[in-house]
């Protein structure tokens, strides 16, 4: 191993450790770039098995991390530095014109930014674990996802507590208003987070005209082969695929795109098994090398484009495409006599209930979360769980099917349409939906939500009058589930799920700068005069 300290374009050199074989004197060339000091030992000892395969592998330490120089200042310097880097790799004799970068996570982040920039000697790239779409894993419909960004904005502060930031994280939830908790907590305000917790809007010239807005136009101008890894348990999940949607189709054709049941360490969560899901080996060192061996050596292979395990089945799926939106079924919300999901709609009704924000729904598995992978932080439990019996709430509404008698797939993004009404000038409706085995245990399949204001994936917000009915759309995010024969769907509605997601205070102030809270009287409409369906894809 040696090491050198490269010059970026202003001056600021960045640690960079080179791991050679032992024979030779120019290789393949694998590049990491890595912000979290922590985990070098882990990375080293790790990826130097590409070492004994006959790569030369490269790990340098992003700026203001580790032994390099400059300022931290999460994301924002991964452009230009990584550029800078591959002009400076490609003037290396080590590396013998064959280049890939690898990596997961925030590794996989310094990947993306720069993919439309490579030069000819990178010859494909290996995105683990990261998706393209900021606003949108920041924001469900206006509400903000308090477990992914708050946790990690205070496990990377880069301040220096007598405190665990976990124990701050916690304490930083109960703050009001809460665009005060980094200042009260931490001592200093973060930069980044304050921009993540005010704007709310995605027409603002923060996600408009910068580094996130960047990213999301990367994906269509890569030309190069790429292999996309994700989790169906993942907080990347949804921008991964976006991700790889936007790809040119030359590209996809190509390329390699694999989702299991995994989370962003790429172990399968939750209490449930899933057989034979360790399809890329560990720390998808097995994949990287076929795939690298393929782009950077020149040894055949071929690969479907698509892999996906199917949550339920058990099994791998190999396709040309994602899924097949055309075709889906419905089940619609019924109060007609009592709450249940029914093929067809039922006569008209409505089901109310009490949204008292001092007292939300919590969170208990799912996609979108992200505390757990740091113990102190005690953050919400993910994966698919077998849920709570919340029947003693009257704020959160059951719906359940009919038995099914034969095994049913869902294939994709489940669509929840609500008609709903409130007596607040703003509030929030959710809905996990669940599938509920023989013996009674209710598991988590996929959960969404939304506040009024910001309803149907608007960019900006718009007025709601109190007590007036409209319709909301939930677009949750994607997954391969098999139902089983003589198991039935529930779906839950109700207004919280925390902290998943941000408390709404059913007022329309900004969320952040609010520290009012306001108990709301909320209406869901069911029957064949209003839109309360779930569409299932197949």
């Amino acid at each position: 191993m040696s090491e050198a300290m490269v010059s970026m374009r202003d001056g600021v050199q960045l640690h960079t450790r080179i791991y050679r074989p032992n024979q030779g004197d120019s290789w393949p060339c694998i590049l990491v770039r890595n912000p979290y000091p922590n985990n070098q030992d882990l990375l080293e000892a790790t990826y130097t098995q590409f070492v004994r395969h006959g790569y030369v592998l490269v790990i340098q330490s992003c700026r203001g991390t580790g032994l390099s120089e400059g300022e931290w200042s999460p994301f924002v310097n991964e452009r230009e530095d990584g550029i800078d880097t591959l002009e400076w790799l490609v003037q290396q004799s080590f590396q013998n014109g064959n280049i890939a970068l690898f990596g997961q996570s925030y590794c996989s982040f310094t990947t993306w930014i720069i993919a439309d920039s490579f030069p000819k000697e990178v010859k494909t790239v290996f995105l683990d674990l990261f998706g393209v779409d900021r606003y949108g894993q920041m924001y469900m419909n206006g509400m903000f996802r308090h477990d992914i960004y708050t946790s990690w904005a205070f496990a990377n502060s880069g301040v220096e507590t007598t405190t665990d930031a976990g124990e701050l994280y916690q304490d930083s939830l109960s703050i009001l208003p809460h665009n005060q908790a980094d200042e009260k907590l931490l001592g200093r305000t973060l930069p980044f987070y304050q921009s993540y917790i005010s704007e709310t809007s995605l027409e603002s010239k923060y996600w408009q005209d910068g580094i996130w807005a960047e990213l999301l136009n990367i994906p269509a101008k890569i030309n190069i082969p790429v292999f996309m890894v994700e989790g169906w348990f993942d907080h990347h999940l949804e921008g991964a695929f976006k991700g790889y949607n936007l790809l040119q189709d030359h590209v996809k054709r190509k390329s390699r795109f694999v989702v299991g049941p995994w989370d962003h360490v790429g172990n399968s969560p939750g209490e449930r098994t899933y057989p034979d899901a360790n399809l890329l080996g560990a720390f998808r060192i097995k994949a990287a090398l076929e795939w690298f061996d393929i782009h950077l050596k020149g040894n055949p292979g071929t690969f479907s484009p698509i892999s996906f395990y199917r949550i339920g089945a058990s099994r791998w799926e190999e396709r040309q495409s994602i899924t097949d939106q055309d075709t889906t079924w419905r089940l619609y919300f019924s109060n007609n006599p009592e709450q249940q999901l029914t093929d067809k709609p039922s006569q008209p009704s409505t089901v109310k209930y009490v949204y008292d924000p001092s007292s939300p729904v919590p969170t208990h598995g799912g996609s979108a979360l992200l505390a757990w992978i740091m113990p102190s932080f005690k953050g919400a439990p993910h994966g698919s769980l077998a849920q709570p019996d919340f029947s003693d709430r009257q704020d959160v509404l059951r719906f359940d099917s009919a038995v099914l008698d034969e095994n049913t797939q869902i294939t994709g993004g489940i669509k929840v349409c609500l008609e709903v009404s409130t007596d607040a000038e703003d509030t929030a409706f959710s809905v996990k939906i669940c599938e509920v085995f023989p013996d009674g245990q209710s598991f988590n399949i996929v959960d969404g939500i939304t506040s009024l204001r910001y309803r149907n994936n608007i960019d900006q917000p718009v007025d709601y009058t109190p007590n007036q009915p409209v319709q909301v759309i939930i677009e949750m995010w994607p997954t391969a589930w098999e139902l089983q024969k003589g198991s039935f769907i529930r779906a839950e509605v109700s207004s919280s799920n925390f902290p998943a997601y941000h408390v709404h205070s059913n007022v329309k102030e900004p969320w952040a700068s609010t520290s009012k809270y306001k108990i709301a009287a909320q209406t869901l409409y069911t029957g064949s005069n209003y839109c309360s369906y779930i569409e299932f894809p197949k």
